[in-house]
């Protein structure tokens, strides 16, 4: 039988404070990528953090209603196959089947290479800590109402020892993603390695290839 996760208590999640081991620490120079729409109604630069929400994003720590307010959040992508996945997070089908088509225009998507100037301590959602919080890995998987009341009772508690989340890609299985709050600003840099827009030729040739690997295709 599948898991479904619970609401979260206040006062378990306060409780399980993170130990070592439930953090990923990201150490200076680690490599993020980062995909960011620059049109539609909001447009987020680089280096910019998404603070209205909740938007129907899994981990919105923000509070409702949708609104513009302090919490801010950016969803990210890194490791050995980091440009699939953001490909596949950001195009995800809205259903849950797979990943949907690699639009180029809509919304003028654009990706954005950059390596941490600080090291940041990320909750661990792939490990033991949901558990021992009163929770279960549907919190990656399940619902995603659910999911945004943990990441915001997560805020709440543990925003002074964490700066966002680290969890597995729910759309694509190789695919390590994080969830970085307001609070990581600073451990940006001046600039990034590089950013481009999507249907910029010299993307191409790895944009084809994330399209074959997910079984979608570029519009």
């Amino acid at each position: 039988m599948s898991e479904r996760l619970p609401p979260p208590s206040s006062a378990r999640v306060k409780a399980a404070v993170p130990a070592p081991a439930d953090l990923v620490r990201l150490e200076a120079g680690t490599r993020l990528f980062r995909m960011h729409p620059l049109g539609g109604p909001r447009p987020v630069w680089w280096n910019e953090w998404r603070h209205w929400g909740p938007t129907t994003s899994r981990f919105d720590q923000h509070t409702p209603p949708p609104r513009e307010q302090a919490r801010g959040i950016a969803y990210l992508t890194c490791g050995p196959t980091a440009f699939p996945a953001v490909v596949a997070e950001y195009f995800q089908d809205d259903s849950g089947a797979g990943v949907g088509p690699v639009d180029l225009r809509l919304g003028r998507p654009t990706v954005t290479v950059f390596e941490l100037a600080t090291d940041l301590l990320l909750l661990d959602l792939d490990g033991g800590w949901p558990t021992r919080a009163g929770g279960n890995q549907a919190i990656g998987t399940g619902p995603r109402g659910r999911s945004r009341h943990w990441a915001r009772v997560i805020y709440t508690h543990h925003r002074r020892i964490i700066s966002g989340l680290a969890y597995p890609s729910s759309v694509w299985g190789p695919g390590r993603c994080v969830a970085l709050w307001e609070t990581a600003v600073a451990s940006l840099p001046d600039r990034p390695l590089v950013t481009r827009s999507l249907d910029d030729p010299a993307l191409a040739p790895a944009l084809g290839a994330a399209a074959v690997t997910l079984n979608t295709f570029v519009v």
